[in-house]
């Protein structure tokens, strides 16, 4: 996670776009895979955790932005227009995370949790048997469900009042235990 996810969301959600003609691109989440449906642990739309990269995109189409963190060791694929990043640990090539990301409300889990949710619906409905950690510098928290293979990513940015504590991620991965890429 960096200060560039949290500025994209800013950009995205709370800034008028200013490009010309030609320039506009596709504001994240406008189409949605599949259902749209996020089931932890399991897919999000038509993307599952037990298809291959190669599977993933096939599913999610030609990727949009292909990104490499050396310091976190995660290689990240980003399709804007669809909402989706993919997270993949550069060393062992496995998938860390597929996630929703941005405004789109027809992203959501299968207990009705979606994106720009306040956390507090995602709690009261998953329980309080989850891991927090808090980037201060990059003003997000990031809360995961490791029984579930369920996280969410919250605006934690007392600047953006209208979005303190809103969801603008949510990912799956493999049940277990699953550190961030970079600790707070």
């Amino acid at each position: 996670m960096r200060l560039a996810l949290l500025a994209l969301l800013t950009v995205v959600l709370v800034l008028p776009a200013r490009a010309g003609p030609g320039d506009i691109e596709p504001a994240p989440g406008n189409r949605v895979i599949g259902d749209g449906v996020i089931v932890p642990g399991q897919r999000i739309g038509s993307i599952r955790l037990t298809m291959t990269l190669p599977q993933m995109i096939e599913a999610v189409g030609p990727v949009y932005k292909r990104e490499e963190f050396k310091a976190e060791k995660i290689l990240l694929y980003e399709w804007r227009a669809e909402g989706i990043w993919i997270s993949l640990d550069l060393e062992s090539n496995r998938i860390r995370v597929v996630s929703a990301f941005g405004a789109n409300s027809k992203y959501r889990t299968d207990k009705r949790v979606a994106l720009l949710d306040h956390f507090s619906k995602a709690e009261k409905i998953y329980g309080q048997s989850y891991r927090r950690w808090e980037f201060r510098e990059d003003k997000i928290v990031l809360i995961r469900y490791p029984v579930l293979g369920l996280q969410f990513g919250l605006v934690n940015d007392p600047a953006q009042r209208l979005l303190l504590g809103r969801i603008f991620q949510i990912g799956i991965f493999q049940p277990g235990d699953l550190p961030p890429a970079r600790q707070p």
